[in-house]
């Protein structure tokens, strides 16, 4: 159903009609009472050929009348107006929205910029777009692996994966084109493992000659709420060297290496940061970096030229959220501090001003299961990182089912706290 600011005026013009019907109708039932009643205090038989050619109780039943008549019709426009503005469908309120803040420049919502990839900035996603927030989500490209990889591998395209899974995050109900997004094919020569999302971007790409555009695109088909920009436009690989001195290329194998990663960098090591990216950065009101894997969705976001740079020299506080377990291969054995080092020392970040960390203790039955695949509970080693000269932020953030993940609507209220204690909300 598509939004007509027309039809809505029309319905509070019929509205305002019926209430000026009804208000004269009870305008002249009030006249006719009151003259009823003059007319029975006042009788004499001087004035009883006026009286008779006088009838209160008929203009009594006339304007009840039109009192009622306007009432039902009053009820009927509003409920139509209601029905119209509850309806399910976003564009109404983003339309509205939109409208009013055009006309009301002061109005402008704070920018929420928040940079990674992979589950955990999809799963921030889904509670951040519920904030009263302007947000925008940069988004990393060196992806190799799955549907994302071979798309890659066989188009010259960069990764959708993570793309599509924030553009889902942030569309504005799980509506079936969401759903299709989401569709994984599972038989069928050459499809299977395939999204159908993945599938989609890469023929927009291919359709329009842009990658960007292609996203721009599938942004609007799915109605998000906000903006999802790829860090760069370039097709980058990740590089890694570990602790035995050897290097390895690609995102996929890094992460299955098991060793300890000593540095990072990109190939080729200065792609072109997005312009779109480095506008939304200093336009930020707050800066977040995570949640999600340290060394494979936010590392490599920072060492694109250009992107760190930005956020050192932006006035927006810069907040780190910590994951929740460890991963293996990337951050055995570390604590909350591990990982905030990692970000100052591995990329050319120079500053942190807070750091969200979990403070509750997974389920001994989830941590059970989770060590046994090599994953282990984060401290928050809150000290440490205050020594740092960093602000600590503690809280529940915990979601437990059958997976450990950070519960997006607490995580996007403890976000919302710092934007609103830092006087930008």
């Amino acid at each position: 159903m598509q939004f007509s600011l027309r039809r809505h005026f029309n319905l509070a013009l019929r509205a305002n009609r019926w209430m000026l019907y009804a208000t004269l109708g009870f305008l002249m039932v009030t006249t006719a009472l009151v003259l009823g009643t003059i007319s029975t205090l006042i009788f004499t038989p001087a004035n009883l050929e006026t009286i008779k050619s006088f009838d209160p109780y008929g203009l009594g039943l006339a304007s009840l009348s039109a009192l009622l008549i306007g009432a039902y019709w009053i009820n009927k426009a509003f409920k139509s107006a209601f029905q119209l503005l509850t309806f399910k469908d976003h564009e109404i309120s983003e339309r509205l929205r939109d409208l009013v803040f055009k006309k009301s420049p002061a109005a402008r919502l704070p920018s929420l910029i928040s940079i990674g990839g992979g589950t955990g900035l999809s799963s921030l996603l889904k509670g951040l777009k519920e904030l009263p927030v302007e947000l925008t989500a940069i988004v990393t490209v060196t992806d190799d692996g799955g549907s994302s990889g071979r798309l890659r591998k066989e188009l010259q395209i960069l990764p959708p994966g993570d793309i599509r899974n924030c553009l889902v995050a942030l569309s504005r109900s799980e509506s079936l084109l969401s759903r299709l997004f989401q569709y994984r094919f599972e038989e069928g020569s050459g499809f299977t493992g395939h999204s159908f999302g993945n599938i989609f971007i890469a023929a927009m790409t291919n359709v329009i000659g842009d990658f960007g555009s292609a996203v721009r695109a599938a942004s609007n088909i799915l109605a998000i709420r906000g903006h999802v920009i790829p860090v760069s436009c370039e097709n980058v690989q990740l590089s890694a060297r570990f602790d035995d001195n050897t290097e390895i290329i690609g995102e996929t194998a890094i992460s299955n290496a098991g060793k300890k990663i000593v540095t990072m960098k990109l190939v080729p090591q200065t792609p072109l940061a997005n312009p779109e990216a480095l506008n939304a950065i200093d336009k930020a009101n707050l800066i977040v970096l995570g949640p999600g894997s340290l060394y494979t969705s936010i590392i490599p976001n920072l060492l694109v030229p250009d992107i760190a740079d930005r956020i050192n020299n932006s006035k927006a506080p810069v907040v780190y959220v910590c994951n929740v377990m460890t991963q293996p291969g990337e951050t055995d054995q570390f604590t909350a501090a591990d990982h905030v080092s990692s970000l100052l020392n591995k990329t050319p970040l120079k500053r942190i001003d807070f750091v969200i960390v979990n403070s509750r203790r997974v389920a001994r039955h989830l941590m059970e299961k989770y060590e046994m695949q090599g994953q282990f509970w984060v401290p928050p080693t809150v000290t440490k990182i205050e020594d740092m000269g960093i602000k600590v932020a503690t809280a529940d953030l915990l979601s437990e089912t059958d997976l450990v993940r950070h519960d997006p609507k607490s995580l996007a209220t403890t976000l919302y706290s710092i934007l609103h204690d830092s006087g930008l909300s």
